[in-house]
């Protein structure tokens, strides 16, 4: 769904778009059947551009090799390495007085926490665990201190020199017997703190150097907390490009130009439900 989102975007602004595929064909676009993700991306060298999407444990490499071959349309490598370092990243917000959870690896002490890969993407692997003592927690994995609130993410767009908040979006958590998983958002989403959450989001944004598209996800309590942050097209990109007013793909090439508009309007509402 996020690559049909950006090919039939790229498309409709009349750029001719290319994308690697194992099987599966898309309505617009030019198909280029390849099993190796990797070996695909060689490709990119024939173009002008190239955005990648990938999970965190593939996006750095992948971006190093387009960054190697042509114009890169996101973040670069090392603004995806700390992104995908849950302590890293959470630490580095922290150094700047952003608020994030408590975060511990190795072991946790008494109370409440979520217990999630170290390295990860997609809610995968997430457990809320009550802890009665101390208690070691799995290795690569980190400890963040379970806070009750709304659970929403902010789409952005981000150039050199500026940053577009796209939307609010309201994800759809479940917890089941201790897992939490996410099953799709809904967009967008109105808070009563709005102006804050859209700066807490953009200042994250600025602070790790994303760039392109990108989403910071948010738990809204008494104090809003930045629990993660994406340096790429999300799963939100999908219902978000629905209600903008503008095409997503012509929004991140301004952004790579540093040509960002001071606001973007939205119309309507969309959602994405994922299945199960």
């Amino acid at each position: 769904m996020m690559l049909n989102t950006l090919v039939t975007s790229f498309s409709r602004c009349k750029h001719t778009v290319y994308y690697p595929t194992a099987g599966t064909r898309l309505s617009c676009g030019n198909a280029l059947p390849s099993r190796s993700f990797f070996k695909s991306l060689e490709f990119s060298k024939n173009c002008d551009a190239g955005v990648v999407i990938a999970p965190d444990e593939l996006l750095r490499g992948a971006t190093e090799i387009l960054e190697e071959n042509t114009c890169n349309l996101g973040s670069s490598p090392d603004a995806v390495h700390v992104c995908a370092d849950k302590l890293a990243c959470t630490r580095m917000l922290k150094q700047h007085n952003l608020p994030v959870p408590r975060t511990v690896i190795n072991c946790v002490t008494e109370g409440v926490w979520v217990v999630k890969p170290r390295f990860g993407c997609g809610s995968e692997g997430i457990n809320r665990i009550n802890v009665t003592g101390m208690q070691k927690i799995p290795k690569d994995a980190v400890a963040t201190e379970y806070i009750k609130g709304e659970h929403i993410s902010v789409s952005l767009v981000a150039s050199n020199s500026s940053i577009l908040p796209l939307t609010i979006n309201r994800q759809i958590i479940r917890h089941n017997r201790g897992s939490i998983t996410y099953h799709g958002n809904q967009t967008p989403f109105e808070v009563e703190n709005k102006r804050e959450i859209l700066d807490i989001a953009s200042t994250a944004i600025r602070i790790l150097g994303c760039r392109g598209y990108a989403g910071v996800d948010i738990i809204n309590s008494d104090q809003p907390c930045v629990v993660d942050i994406n340096p790429r097209a999300t799963a939100s990109i999908v219902p978000v490009s629905q209600v903008l007013t503008r095409e997503i793909a012509e929004l991140i090439l301004q952004a790579k130009n540093d040509i960002l508009p001071s606001k973007i309007d939205t119309m309507g509402s969309a959602e994405m439900i994922l299945p199960g």
